[in-house]
């Protein structure tokens, strides 16, 4: 428990830690009508989520049934690239301003917590 307490006064003397305070209450971006590209960010991240265990599932499944290890070990890592270039590129169309106004709002909440 010292140690969060101590990291929350470290992180409380930075300047996104006096920002994430003084900023007040709410995800203000949110109250914007978001644009396609940002739908079809947010489309491909949950896409990305609901592929990787399925698709794992399935090659591990293949991997046992035809007795070829390497099916596991190739595939496993073609889904694994595929579901983080998806993961990527929808947060690039998302748009980093979602990312840092939820990231602000978290930092917020537990140096409030914690402090």
């Amino acid at each position: 428990m010292a140690f969060l307490r101590s990291f929350t006064r470290s992180l409380a003397q930075t300047k996104f830690g006096q920002k994430s305070l003084a900023k007040p209450d709410g995800l203000s971006i949110l109250k914007q009508q978001p644009g396609t590209r940002v739908y079809v960010g947010l489309i491909l991240m949950a896409m990305s989520c609901l592929i990787s265990l399925p698709a794992l599932a399935l090659l591990s499944y293949l991997a046992v049934k035809l007795s070829q290890p390497v099916t596991i070990a190739v595939g496993g890592a073609v889904v694994f690239l595929l579901v983080h270039v998806m993961f990527g590129v929808g947060v690039y169309l998302a748009g980093k301003n979602y990312a840092v106004e939820v990231l602000q709002l978290a930092t917020k909440r537990f140096l409030q917590k914690y402090s």
